[in-house]
């Protein structure tokens, strides 16, 4: 997969068929749609057909019309009334041609279809921003292809069938989610032909049950290769295979699996994700979410895309999976206004911490400068101190002995500067400072 740049300009004529004029560059496939009338505005080469209303049946303006009208070179979009819309089909979907589904990038957009398969590909497609659910039958219960498949920033879940939710033999995935199916035979989640490929770049599968997560509809041919990048592999057939064993793979970057069916590797660890489950996250699909303290936290090598499914930046460090970790731990540091100035010169700085989430162990560092005036020379008295912390969700004290470097600390006036040290990689930084009084403690 390689980073690609659109460049054509959307003209939304509702229920019309509109050619867009467009030069191609290859395209990133993680780049989400600039409002309409931006001049950067992006969109896919070829003819846009716009959706207009979330009919299933095949009506003017439907879905099931825009996938009748398609050419191989068609991008199907959804006006913006539709973001966040499932639309229910009355029977497959079936283009004949290569076609493109490109949900909005903000809430995207659901299809479904309680009397069968979603959608039978015959020369392959590209969904975007897509969720896909509700479907059955088998391989296949949401999408069957024949040609080359790319999912992106979509997620296919809750589909039952009597063997994988997605089914073909060039299948890649690029921050998507496959999660939540039903099948059996070789596979739940996602079967792949003889000869075939998979390929998922920064994408999970995982909680799919009745079979492995990723599977070979075996018929007459080669094996076929399985290439993990900076994927997520879990908790599928029950917890207790993810992958068939009969299958070939390439680790690329870091991988995540929690059993070992998935291959041997450096590029793989056989760890707990720690997975939170399917859930609205934000974006234009549902994610599976990660704990703070995963492995995939800052696991990912090599990453080559800049967001996650939803839209939110990748550090440099990306997050292995769909999902990059945005639930930081925020600390409240407050520095009282009085210290002492013991008879050795020591002084004992006091405050109080709070964080958003309990649990949290870092140390709280504190510095105390004061400046000390004897007759016409000024002398500045620095000093360190500091405690541990189990941080909470209420407000506690701290208490920190800060020693001087050199002289003593005396009654008077001094700045005193508190700053979060040690601190995890899931805790936000935080710092206070402030003018305090140093008194003398009480006998």
């Amino acid at each position: 997969m390689h980073p690609y740049t659109l460049r054509a300009a959307r003209w939304p004529l509702a229920l019309s068929l509109v050619v867009v004029a467009a030069c191609a560059d290859d395209p990133p496939t993680t780049a989400p749609n600039v409002p309409p009338g931006s001049v950067t505005r992006q969109a896919l080469d070829g003819n846009v057909i716009l959706v207009t209303n979330a009919s299933g049946a095949n009506v003017p303006g439907s879905l099931q019309w825009a996938v009748g009208m398609a050419g191989g070179t068609s991008v199907i979009q959804f006006d913006a009334g539709l973001a966040g819309d499932t639309i229910p089909l009355d029977a497959t979907l079936e283009p004949f041609p290569y076609i493109t589904i490109e949900g909005p990038a903000d809430k995207g957009i659901t299809i479904t279809n309680s009397s069968g398969r979603i959608i039978r590909l015959r020369q392959g497609g590209r969904l975007r921003n897509v969720t896909l659910t509700g479907g059955s039958d088998g391989p296949g219960s949401a999408i069957w292809t024949q040609g080359p498949l790319t999912l992106e920033h979509s997620t296919v879940s809750n589909n039952h069938g009597s063997a994988a939710a997605i089914h073909g033999h060039e299948i890649t995935l690029v921050n998507s989610t496959v999660s939540g199916n039903s099948g059996s035979g070789p596979a739940s989640g996602i079967s792949v032909a003889s000869a075939g490929y998979i390929t998922l770049i920064n994408s999970t599968v995982a909680h799919n049950e009745g079979a492995p997560g990723i599977g070979w509809l075996m018929s007459p041919g080669s094996t076929p290769l399985v290439t993990l990048r900076n994927s997520i592999v879990a908790n599928n057939g029950s917890g207790t295979r993810n992958c068939d064993s009969w299958l070939l793979f390439d680790h690329q970057g870091m991988n995540i699996s929690s059993d070992s069916t998935c291959g041997v590797s450096t590029a793989l660890i056989v760890a707990n994700p720690m997975l939170l489950g399917l859930a609205d996250n934000g974006g234009p699909t549902a994610t599976e979410a990660i704990h703070h303290q995963s492995p995939a936290f800052n696991g990912g090598v090599s990453c080559s895309v800049t967001v996650d499914q939803r839209y939110v930046s990748r550090g440099t460090s990306c997050d292995i999976g769909a999902f990059e970790f945005t639930d930081f731990t925020v600390v409240t540091l407050t520095i009282d206004a009085n210290a002492t100035a013991a008879a050795n010169g020591t002084s004992t700085v006091t405050g109080t911490v709070r964080c958003s989430r309990a649990g949290d162990r870092f140390g709280v560092n504190v510095e105390l400068e004061q400046q000390q005036k004897v007759g016409k020379t000024t002398t500045l008295v620095l000093g360190t101190g500091g405690t541990a912390v189990t941080c909470t969700t209420s407000t506690q004290p701290f208490s920190a002995s800060v020693t001087p470097s050199t002289g003593a600390f005396v009654a008077g006036t001094a700045t005193a500067s508190a700053s979060t040290n040690n601190t995890p990689a899931w805790v936000t930084p935080s710092a206070a400072s402030r003018a305090v009084k140093l008194v003398r403690p009480r006998r």
